[in-house]
């Protein structure tokens, strides 16, 4: 049985530039790897180099619908949940109406962001991930770059750009169902009438609202497409491998959107 070789400060401050090092490549692959394909999305149309209107349509369906039931769902409890718990609470203070408020803002500005980002990593990046560590594992990526075809402009490109464009979009219905789920509860649990919590809940909500929470989703979109991405280059070994990158890129999509989402809050929320 091998010794354990005892902790050093050499050895404590070498896993820690080794640590440092693997972050800052990993997020400079990602950077680079958004940056490539806005530079297709924005300026390759006008090069002939553009992304496939087919392959984005075909993956904005696949990131988008496919993924509407279980946000859904999802959303629909949150709603029920936030306003049981918020109404509980406001009804011992005797503030019950407020609950149309609580839902309005906490929906659209934090819940319905945060909940489908998290939700679409496990559906969506997980499955960009394993598509193309598969494609890496059956040489797949290595038959395409022989021939010259650029895997940025016809693998990623169309993906990353679907996510990001579904993301606010599915975040929005998202929104829609967790309120109409809280109202459910509102009206036959508080006792609060539908007019009047509807009523609380758009007057309390601003377009500047709004329009955080879609700066929020477009954030984790961007954040899911590229980690999916990215990851899935990296895949080493067979299907071993395949399985540790797709479990790695959805613990760092979702790790990576509330560090995001406690950013953008104390920006939006403080300094804007």
């Amino acid at each position: 049985m091998a010794r354990r070789r005892p902790l050093t400060l050499h050895g404590l401050v070498s896993s820690l530039g080794g640590v440092t090092l693997g972050l800052f490549e990993f997020v400079g692959g990602l950077a680079l790897l958004f940056r490539d394909t806005l530079d297709y999305a924005l300026r390759g149309p006008f090069r002939g180099a553009g992304v496939s209107r087919r392959a984005f349509w075909t993956q904005a369906v696949r990131a988008g619908p496919r993924a509407l039931p279980v946000v859904f769902l999802v959303n629909f409890f949150i709603g029920m949940i936030l306003a049981l718990i918020g109404g509980s609470v406001l009804e011992k203070l005797g503030l019950s109406q407020f609950v149309g408020d609580l839902l309005g803002v906490g929906m659209v500005l934090e819940l319905g962001p945060l909940l489908t980002g998290i939700i679409m990593t496990g559906y969506i990046g997980a499955a960009l991930t394993a598509e193309i560590a598969t494609m890496v594992v059956s040489e797949e990526i290595t038959a395409l770059l022989t021939m010259s075809v650029n895997t940025v402009r016809f693998i990623v490109a169309p993906r990353l750009l679907a996510v990001v464009l579904m993301v606010p979009c599915v975040t929005v219905l998202g929104d829609a169902v967790g309120i109409f789920g809280g109202s459910l509860v509102a009206t036959n649990v508080v006792d609060l009438s539908q007019n009047t919590f509807y009523e609380r809940a758009w007057s309390t909500l601003d377009v500047e609202d709004v329009w955080h929470g879609l700066l929020k989703a477009f954030v984790f979109g961007v954040v899911i497409g590229s980690i999916g991405c990215y990851q899935g280059f990296r895949v080493k070994g067979g299907a071993e491998g395949v399985g540790r990158v797709t479990t790695s890129a959805v613990v760092s999509s979702i790790v990576a959107i509330i560090i995001a989402d406690a950013i953008l809050n104390y920006i939006l929320l403080f300094l804007y």
